[in-house]
């Protein structure tokens, strides 16, 4: 009974001492930043930049996007200060929230003439809430009156030029895409997307080098008609494909997944005028899906990459073509329980068969 109680005493002084350490970390030594946008440091002012700008785009033009019914710009957001990748975070940022928790005891920050930044607040620590922060990750989940709400995290480095990935620009938009428009999607439940036993076999490459010369003809063509008989055989080497090796269907769930997050990106790079480009080398180099396949052929610690990244860009590159073969196609893709979406290769295989 004794050491029972010892060890009982041990656990409160170790939760106490955790707590007060906390306390002091978060009261002493943390900071947080001033109030007004024209105040804050150059780290912050080219985050709230980008912001402002994507929230503009999705205010004014959500369906070029996406759909009319997707608001990012109205979406709760945490953004969490850090100075480098892996470090402890300074402060927290949080974004359109007033309408989840009570934020007049954070500090609110002003942005003059500016209509798209006007719930944002700032404080040194979330309570417990925010401990999963000390973990070094780019971004996580933190639950705010039973919402998620996406949690990102962002330092100096990820606004230098030269630095690629994770791009506050995209990334950040990326996930909260993933969050907030697919919240409902089962594509990827129960690991739908998963593919086992990928066939990496000379039959199977042939095949792809099919598919993705048609893929890389569809984004080229713009005469409809010829581009309905291009993805017909572009559909038609699909199926031959999944009818050898069922399994394979896992990639349209990513495509589903993943593709339409990438299509998100390369519509907002479109509308910035900063476009981007389905598929690039390791030295960031523009080619094409044909040439990244054959890159991949001859390097077999690569083969993995089909299993599931290409969907990324394959997916991108299918909401491309189809918006110009079926502008309603981001209504068809819309997933849930109560209304079963269809992925990129089944609507344009309902198109053709």
């Amino acid at each position: 009974m004794n050491f029972l109680k010892k060890i009982a005493k041990l656990i409160a002084i170790t939760f106490i001492t955790v707590i007060a350490s906390v306390f002091i970390f978060t009261i002493i030594i943390k900071r947080i930043p001033a109030e007004k946008y024209n105040q804050l440091d150059q780290t912050d002012k080219e985050m709230f930049d980008e912001l402002t700008v994507q929230y503009k785009i999705f205010n004014q033009s959500p369906d070029h996007l996406w759909t009319s019914a997707y608001h990012y710009d109205k979406e709760p957001l945490i953004l969490i200060r850090s100075d480098k990748n892996k470090s402890i975070w300074n402060y927290i940022y949080l974004i359109n929230a007033s309408k989840l928790i009570d934020t007049t005891k954070y500090k609110k920050i002003h942005f003059p003439n500016n209509p798209y930044l006007t719930d944002v607040y700032a404080t040194t620590s979330l309570g417990l809430t925010s401990l999963e922060y000390w973990f070094p990750s780019a971004f996580t989940y933190t639950t705010l009156d039973n919402k998620q709400v996406l949690a990102f995290k962002y330092y100096p480095e990820l606004f230098k030029k030269e630095f690629t990935f994770p791009d506050f620009k995209y990334f950040s938009m990326h996930e909260a895409f993933h969050l907030y428009a697919q919240k409902n999607w089962l594509y990827d439940h129960n690991s739908k997307d998963y593919i086992a036993n990928y066939p990496y076999t000379k039959e199977h490459f042939n095949l792809l080098d099919k598919e993705y010369a048609l893929l890389d003809k569809g984004l080229k063509t713009t005469d409809p008609e010829q581009l309905d008989i291009v993805m017909k055989q572009w559909v038609e080497i699909r199926n031959i494909r999944y009818k050898k090796w069922p399994q394979l269907l896992g990639e349209t769930y990513s495509e589903a997944i993943e593709g339409t997050a990438r299509y998100l990106e390369y519509k907002y790079s479109d509308m910035i005028n900063e476009p981007r480009y389905f598929i690039t080398n390791n030295n960031g180099d523009i080619i094409s899906f044909t040439q990244g396949l054959q890159l991949i052929q001859k390097n077999p610690e690569s083969y993995s990459f089909l299993e599931r990244n290409a969907s990324y860009d394959k997916g991108a590159a299918l909401g491309y073509i189809l918006d110009r073969l079926d502008p309603l196609w981001k209504n068809k893709i819309e997933d849930s329980t109560n209304h079963k979406g269809l992925t990129q290769y089944q609507i344009l295989k309902s198109r053709y068969f």
